[in-house]
């Protein structure tokens, strides 16, 4: 009982094949009796009787010979409707002369006058009972076939019942091969499901399973691309987790060690130096777990909400923030922009983009040079450009500076190297992308990011 309730393919295929053998069985008792209704008037079993016995009394002279080969008609043919199980009441027969004596009748029509249409059956009532009647007429003769029926649902059910057997004795033939193809079809299925079942956890190694068959094929191949995603996910979390120890490990070790200068040393400037590196130390641990944190959260985060804002009041909001530390480093920090650029998109995804170019740019940029930030809209693309005058970045690391813990060589300013790794992050979750290229008028690099979204209707192009 059990197996007869849960859901199975193979009982799903066989209920389906059910289902046809039914609607296949219905659609060809209605073929059978819309082509019985359209010749039966003409043709039916009635007519052809008729017509048959007509045609044998056309060359009888006597009529107690006529008279006895209708009566051997009657009982021949209600004998045989008997052992073939049709109703209890029996066909009927009636003769007469050309004079229209009566010469036989069949005991249920005893005394009853008959109507017909010469060559054609109609369809009267006897006795409270219907006939399909059929009057034939020769020189000699005049003779009426009759069969009983109860109407349109009879005749119907009748059909049903004269087809349902043939259907039912070839069901078996046909779901058995059926059934097996499924389940032969379904095994693959079901290898695959107990390899995947015995794996450990951590196993994401390929599965190297060969489907026989196409339709297994797609599906073989989206579990072995989305194990090689996990795999690939699992390494550079790995990755990220040991290069996240090794850059925090320098941080605590010198706040380590200025700690214990300072619970120790009596000297003032000793104490003070001291201090100051614990300052530096702490402030470099807490930036560096403030971007992880950022980073970890950026990863792991649903869609992000968005909203229609004015990214330009909002990049100035952000670069009047940069130009505290611009101003103390001597740096020419300039916008471009139209007045309003009202976009759609993430707020907190556009900040962290921003801040971390703008934080880069700054950072690596040597006193009195300039960073140039840029941004328009066009065609429904939201363009950010941060363009500095710094040392540049060599080609062949190009592709490499968006890499968590990149550090480019050569350079002398404190960083984590996760900066630009977050921007391209926020960027992806926006549906955007970032690249980097050369600066234009020299020295430098040129960082932009390209948005697609909505353009809202009150946008001001420049």
């Amino acid at each position: 009982m059990k197996w007869l309730l849960q859901r199975s393919l193979v009982r799903r295929v066989a209920l389906s094949l059910m289902f046809a053998f039914t609607l296949a069985w219905i659609v060809l008792v209605a073929y059978v009796y819309l082509d019985f209704r359209m010749s039966m008037y003409t043709d039916s079993n009635v007519v052809r009787a008729g017509r048959e016995l007509n045609a044998v009394l056309a060359d009888v002279e006597n009529p107690s010979v006529a008279a006895e080969v209708v009566r051997t008609m009657d009982a021949m043919v209600n004998r045989m409707r008997h052992e073939w199980g049709r109703t209890p009441e029996g066909a009927v027969f009636q003769l007469k002369d050309a004079q229209g004596r009566l010469l036989y009748a069949s005991p249920a029509i005893i005394g009853l006058a008959l109507p017909g249409e010469p060559g054609r059956m109609i369809d009267v009532a006897l006795h409270d009972r219907r006939y399909w009647l059929y009057e034939g007429r020769s020189a000699r003769w005049r003779v009426w076939v009759g069969e009983p029926h109860r109407g349109t649902p009879w005749v119907i059910g009748l059909f049903g019942s004269l087809l349902v057997m043939p259907f039912l004795i070839a069901f078996p033939f046909v779901l058995a091969p059926v059934w097996i193809a499924a389940r032969q079809g379904l095994k693959p299925l079901r290898l695959l499901g107990e390899r995947i079942q015995t794996r450990s956890a951590d196993d994401l190694t390929p599965l190297k399973f060969a489907p026989k068959y196409a339709e297994l094929k797609p599906l073989v191949m989206a579990l072995e691309d989305l194990l090689a995603q996990l795999r690939g996910k699992v390494e550079r979390e790995r990755s990220f987790v040991n290069d996240a120890a090794h850059e925090l490990r320098t941080p605590l070790a010198v706040i380590g060690v200025q700690a214990h200068v300072l619970s120790r040393s009596t000297d003032p400037a000793e104490r003070e130096e001291a201090a100051q590196h614990l300052a530096h130390a702490i402030a470099r641990s807490s930036h560096l777990i403030r971007q992880l944190l950022e980073l970890a959260t950026m990863e792991g985060s649903s869609n992000p909400e968005v909203q229609c804002v004015d990214i330009a009041e909002l990049t100035r909001r952000h670069l009047a923030q940069t130009a505290r530390d611009a101003a103390e480093r001597q740096l020419e920090l300039t916008f471009e922009s139209p007045d309003r650029v009202c976009f759609t998109l993430s707020v907190p995804l556009y900040e962290s983009v921003l801040r971390n170019l703008l934080d880069n740019a700054t950072k690596y940029v040597d006193e009195g040079g300039q960073v140039s930030v840029a941004l328009r809209a066009e065609d429904g693309v939201l363009v950010l450009s941060v363009i500095d005058t710094g040392p540049g970045i060599p080609l062949e690391e190009h592709a490499l500076v968006f890499d968590r813990f990149h550090r480019v060589s050569g350079t002398s300013a404190q960083g984590s190297g996760l900066g630009l790794s977050i921007a391209r992050q926020a960027c992806q979750r926006m549906g955007g992308m970032i690249e980097l290229t050369p600066n234009p008028a020299g020295l430098g690099c040129a960082f932009t990011v390209r948005i697609r979204s909505r353009l809202a209707p009150d946008a001001v192009s420049p």
